[in-house]
């Protein structure tokens, strides 16, 4: 496993960068993975600079302290994910992307992971690099705001939705360890040539000691609207505050809209994460809400009671006891059952 991280380097800054961005990588790996990762190749900081044309090809999408750029290296098209520091502690900026690497590399042998190709240790904060993916973002196929957007098909939101629930059930039962994403979204999910579904962005997954069921976190960190409750108002995290951010993005994916926009335009949809999840008269829970709102919105008659039946698992993903949601191998064998109907 050490071979990964050989890399002759003449440059002293550089090498001292390598050596320290190398040691909290390995760090990771043998905490969470008992040292075990998948190769991944060692690029230079000339290598990506030319394949990006020193960052001046099509930026993919940006984050709170990543760009994602298009480059091409070596006749093959990747992703480049270029870190920029928004936090004043180097060595904490190093420390997130570094678990990111942890992860990715020993989910790259699933196909419903963006697979890390390899990275760059020879600048301050790493640079990651994966696999290319030729349909971009969810995010940019499923939102129907505008009228000139054609979003997907329902069957194609079936499949991305079952693709999904298997990448999440592999992250929590298919290593030693359960690891927790932590934020689960469409800007996270991005889609190949023929709308295969990887999921990416692990910098805030946690994994959850052996012999625990939850680790108790100081920053809560994901998205507005997709937050568990015991997650967003006391920082518990387990398996099922994913069970629910996925549950959020089922209903975000089957209906096309913004989380955002459905809390601002509807009236019957409390904010989920919140600490209260019933309106001023203590009625209809967010679980009801959104698959009430499921039910009255999506109208084709053909897949009628496949929308019916996954109204009634975003009901069960978003249920306020996370004992009472299901697991997420449970929830992709459902989700299964409900495309064969």
């Amino acid at each position: 496993m050490l071979s990964c991280f050989r890399n002759p380097i003449s440059n002293k800054k550089k090498k001292g960068f390598f050596l320290k961005n190398g040691a909290a990588m390995l760090e990771h790996l043998i905490h969470d993975f008992n040292g075990k990762c998948n190769p991944i190749r060692m690029y230079s900081v000339e290598e990506l600079s030319k394949a990006t044309n020193d960052y001046k090809s099509d930026l993919i999408d940006m984050d709170w302290n990543f760009k994602l750029y298009k480059g091409v290296h070596e006749g093959q098209e990747i992703l480049v994910k270029m870190f920029y520091r928004i936090r004043s502690n180097v060595d904490e900026s190093v420390d997130l992307i570094t678990n990111e690497v942890a992860i990715a590399s020993n989910m790259s042998n699933h196909k419903n992971f963006l697979k890390l190709i390899g990275c760059c240790l020879e600048t301050k904060l790493p640079t990651l690099v994966y696999e290319f993916p030729a349909k971009g973002n969810l995010s940019c196929h499923i939102y129907t705001e505008s009228d000139h957007h054609i979003g997907l098909v329902w069957p194609t939101k079936l499949k991305i939705a079952i693709q999904v629930a298997d990448a999440v059930a592999y992250l929590h039962y298919g290593t030693t360890k359960v690891i927790v994403h932590r934020d689960i979204k469409p800007g996270h999910i991005f889609l190949d040539q023929d709308y295969v579904a990887k999921l990416s962005e692990f910098q805030m997954s946690v994994p959850i000691p052996l012999g625990e069921t939850h680790v108790d976190v100081d920053t809560i960190t994901g998205t507005s609207g997709y937050l568990a409750p015991e997650y967003a108002v006391h920082g518990r995290t387990s398996e099922k505050t994913d069970v629910y951010n996925f549950g959020i993005l089922l209903f975000v994916l089957f209906v096309g809209k913004r989380m955002s926009s459905l809390l601002v335009q509807n009236e019957g949809i409390s904010n989920p994460g919140s600490p209260c999840s019933s309106n001023e008269s203590g009625h209809w829970s967010v679980e009801n809400r959104c698959k009430s709102y499921l039910e009255d919105n999506i109208l084709e008659d053909e897949n009628k009671k496949q929308v019916e039946e996954c109204a009634k698992l975003v009901e069960r993903c978003l249920q306020e006891n996370p004992d009472e949601r299901p697991i997420m191998t449970e929830v992709a064998q459902l989700l299964r059952s409900i495309k064969s109907l």
